[in-house]
């Protein structure tokens, strides 16, 4: 089953993701997801 997850972000965490995306950073990239879907993953996974 298909499910939507949205995350909405200040201008700032934008600037980092497209730092991430354009450094191709691992670590980076682990950090912002786990700030920005810390909860939601797992809200979506339970039917929340």
């Amino acid at each position: 089953m298909k499910k939507n997850l949205a995350v909405i972000v200040e201008d700032e965490d934008l600037i980092e993701l497209m730092r991430i995306l354009m450094d191709d950073d691992a670590e980076g990239a682990l950090a912002f997801l786990k700030k920005h879907f810390k909860g939601k993953a797992r809200d979506l996974l339970e039917g929340c």
